[in-house]
């Protein structure tokens, strides 16, 4: 089940100092957000940080043949989990998203994007995937994407929903399924995008609004995007300095500890330190791609590529929110945003990162 305690020196560092250093600036960003206050940001998370790292540890020093026999177990719990918390869970700005455990509460979605993303990198080993899979081959984990999807989409969580459909949606195309399927869905999905825009929910249509004007309502639904945008333009090319800048310290922009971070640390940065933070999730991204091209077993080449995908993508998401490019949809900046349930999911991404990129691929590894 676990791997021998000398195979921590055998770990990528560099990926692991990138992971802290990016954890590190995200308190520091937190500590200005609170202007100059430890409490109650940066305090809360440096104590989630601690309090996961055993768990850390303890899915680094997993065999990964261990973690590839139970992907379906750590599937259907993250399921029941995500329908528990539809019935069951803690209702929060109008969703139900969360479930308490151990007097945590826990959003099981995040965990559903790994989860799904290990399922994949089973099935398609099995499948022994080459250069090509056939659409047929491609029903079962596109159906099992869906319920996922949905069971997210109805909390209502549409921007976590969108992520975890287009992680099976790159599993697949990863996998080696041909060009002309994921060319197929584009075309279907623009020609159906009339009838999906009336299934959305009136808050979810005006956030689009908003996000094509944020004029119509400057004092109200706009009012995020707006001062995201003053906050950035504001730093200019080296930022107001650490603790300054009006729109954080005079408490102009809301959500500043988890959507709009980077509004935040931009403001006091500038373009040149919004450079860097760039620039540290690039080789975040690259680290686990690179290694992945020079190993042969799916299971191991999946894993790598999605769920570093999964990090960079939502970096992507969270940096256009803040900068007006996509809809404000409630997507976290990973390791800098407030929250125990992002910061736990994307620990353990990285820790089954750094478990898989430091194994030998000398013998079969799975059957």
């Amino acid at each position: 089940m676990f791997k021998e305690f000398r195979s921590l020196m055998d770990i990528n560092w560099i990926f692991f100092f990138l992971l802290l250093v990016i954890f590190w600036i995200g308190e520091i960003n937190l500590y200005s957000a609170a202007n100059g206050n430890f409490e109650p940001w940066a305090y809360n998370q440096l104590k989630r940080f601690l309090l996961f790292l055993p768990i850390f540890l303890f899915i680094l020093m997993l065999q990964p043949r261990f973690i590839f026999n139970v992907t379906e177990i750590i599937l259907i719990t993250t399921v029941i989990g995500l329908i528990i918390t539809l019935f069951f869970g803690y209702t929060g700005m109008g969703a139900k998203r969360w479930i308490r455990i151990g007097g945590f509460n826990l959003q099981m979605s995040e965990f559903a994007k790994i989860a799904l993303v290990l399922f994949m990198a089973k099935y398609f080993h099995k499948l022994n995937a080459e250069k090509t899979i056939g659409l047929l081959r491609s029903i079962l984990p596109l159906i099992i994407s869906l319920i996922v999807f949905i069971l997210v989409a109805i909390q209502p969580d549409l921007g976590t929903a969108v992520i975890i459909l287009t992680l099976g949606l790159i599993a697949i195309f990863y996998a080696g399924i041909n060009l002309i399927y994921p060319i197929l869905s584009l075309i279907i999905l623009g020609i159906s995008s009339p009838f999906l825009w009336t299934l959305l929910k009136p808050y979810q249509q005006n956030r689009v609004m908003i996000f094509l004007n944020p004029d119509l309502d400057p004092l109200g639904k706009g009012y995020h995007i707006i001062q995201s945008k003053i906050a950035i333009g504001s730093g200019g090319m080296r930022g107001n300095g650490f603790l300054g800048g009006s729109q954080s310290s005079l408490d102009f922009l809301p959500e500043k500890e988890t959507d709009f971070v980077f509004a935040i640390f931009s403001e006091q940065f500038g373009f040149t330190g919004s450079m860097v933070i760039l620039g540290l999730f690039l080789f975040l991204f690259l680290i686990p791609i690179f290694k992945s091209f020079f190993l042969t077993q799916v299971f191991n080449k999946l894993i790598l590529f999605v769920l570093s995908f999964k990090i960079f993508f939502e970096f992507l998401i969270n940096i256009s929110m803040t900068i007006g490019l996509v809809p404000v949809v409630g997507v976290a900046l990973p390791f800098m945003s407030y929250g125990g349930s992002s910061l736990l999911s994307n620990m353990i991404i990285c820790a089954l990162l750094i478990n898989i990129m430091s194994i030998s691929e000398k013998k079969r590894m799975f059957s």
